[in-house]
């Protein structure tokens, strides 16, 4: 009983060291806040990702990127500085920013998204 109990609080433990509390992840991004009002966005895929960001408390009215052409871009395995003042709609004590990305593949054309996400952001 005592094994079984030393075994269950090891491994309640090792999953709060290995939890997100300041960043946060999804689809091949990480974000965290930076010193100096920013947030860090790291890209870990391969693929250019291509992005609009927005305070989520606020009620925007946006359309989707359509090609690389309309985002900015965070390359495959780079990370970007985004400061505060760079999000959309963004006020002083906000507390979340939306980054919506998509990827993309040349067809005749144009572009296609191949994929797309949303990343709630903890600033």
């Amino acid at each position: 009983m005592l094994k079984r109990l030393v075994l269950l609080t090891a491994a309640v433990l090792l999953g709060a060291c290995a939890s997100d509390p300041a960043g946060t992840t999804q689809g091949g991004l990480r974000a965290e806040p930076v010193e100096g009002a920013a947030v860090a966005v790291t890209n870990t895929s391969d693929q250019p990702v291509y992005y609009l960001i927005v305070n989520s408390d606020a009620f925007a009215s946006w359309r989707p990127c359509t090609s690389p052409a309309d985002c900015p871009e965070i390359g495959g395995r780079q990370t970007v500085r985004i400061p505060y003042a760079n999000i959309e709609l963004y006020q002083a004590g906000s507390r979340e920013a939306e980054m919506y990305w998509w990827k993309f593949a040349r067809v005749e054309g144009g572009y296609v998204a191949v994929d797309e996400g949303r990343l709630r952001i903890r600033l």
